[in-house]
C-alpha cells in the first residue's frame, strides 16, 4: 500500500509538470536541431560531421522522452469501439516486423478469430508496440517471439507475448510500470508505465512471468465482448 501511495504521488507530480515541461523545453531543443542541421554542411570534416550527428540523434532521443511524457499527461481517451484483437495484433506485428528482423527475431502468431473487446485501437497498439519491443530488444543474439490471442473460461480475452530473452527477477517484475524504471541503460521506464495505463483504462490488466536466463511472457487480459 505504501509503494502504491508513493507511486501514485510520482504520478501526480508528473501529470501536472507534463505540459509546460514539455512546451518550455521543446521550443529550444527544436531551434538547437535546426542549427546543427544548417551546419552540418557537406565539407566538414568526419569527425565534425560525427558530432553533430550525434547532437541530432540525442535530441530526437529527448523529443521521444517528452512524447512518452504528453502521452502519460493527457487524459484517457475514451473513444472506445469494438475491434477484434487479432486483427490490432496482426498490425502491430506489421508495424514491428521490419525492426525484428533487423535484430534477427521471429515473430509467430496464432489468433482466436472471436477475439472481440472495447478498447481505444491507437491506445491498444501503442501499449503493444511497447511491449512486443521489449521483447525484441531482450534478445541480444536473436530469437524467437510468440504472439496469442484467445478467449478465458472467465470472460476475459487473453493475449500473450512470450519471448527467449534474458528473463527478470522477481524484484524486476514487481517493479514494471513504476515511474522510471527501466532495465534498459538508457530506458527512462515511462514506455511501459504508459503501457500498463492504458491497459487498465479498458478495465484490463498485466500478469508477467519471467525468471532470469528463461525469457519472458506478458500476459494482458481484457473483458471479452460478444
Amino acid at each position: 500500500m505504501r509503494l502504491e501511495m508513493e507511486n501514485s504521488e510520482k504520478l501526480r507530480v508528473i501529470s501536472e509538470l507534463t505540459s509546460v515541461f514539455a512546451h518550455e523545453i521543446r521550443n529550444p531543443m527544436q531551434v538547437t536541431r535546426g542549427f546543427l542541421q544548417l551546419l552540418n554542411e557537406p565539407d566538414l570534416p568526419s569527425k565534425k560531421k560525427e558530432y553533430i550527428q550525434l547532437s541530432i540523434e540525442e535530441l530526437d532521443r529527448a523529443n521521444e522522452i517528452i512524447n512518452d511524457f504528453l502521452t502519460f499527461g493527457k487524459p484517457t481517451v475514451n473513444h472506445l469501439e469494438r475491434i477484434n484483437v487479432g486483427n490490432q495484433l496482426q498490425r502491430v506485428v506489421n508495424i514491428i516486423q521490419g525492426y525484428s528482423l533487423k535484430h534477427n527475431v521471429a515473430i509467430t502468431t496464432d489468433f482466436y478469430e472471436d477475439c472481440w473487446i472495447y478498447a481505444n485501437p491507437q491506445k491498444l497498439n501503442q501499449s503493444l508496440i511497447n511491449i512486443l519491443k521489449n521483447a525484441v530488444e531482450s534478445m541480444p543474439n536473436g530469437g524467437m517471439v510468440w504472439i496469442r490471442c484467445t478467449p478465458t473460461d472467465d470472460g476475459n480475452i487473453k493475449i500473450s507475448i512470450k519471448d527467449q530473452g534474458i528473463g527478470m527477477t522477481k524484484e524486476q517484475i514487481a517493479r514494471l510500470g513504476s515511474p522510471f524504471y527501466s532495465l534498459k541503460e538508457s530506458g527512462t521506464g515511462l514506455g511501459m508505465m504508459v503501457s500498463y495505463q492504458i491497459v487498465r483504462s479498458f478495465k484490463g490488466k498485466i500478469q508477467v512471468n519471467s525468471a532470469k536466463g528463461m525469457g519472458t511472457e506478458f500476459i494482458i487480459l481484457l473483458p471479452r465482448i460478444t
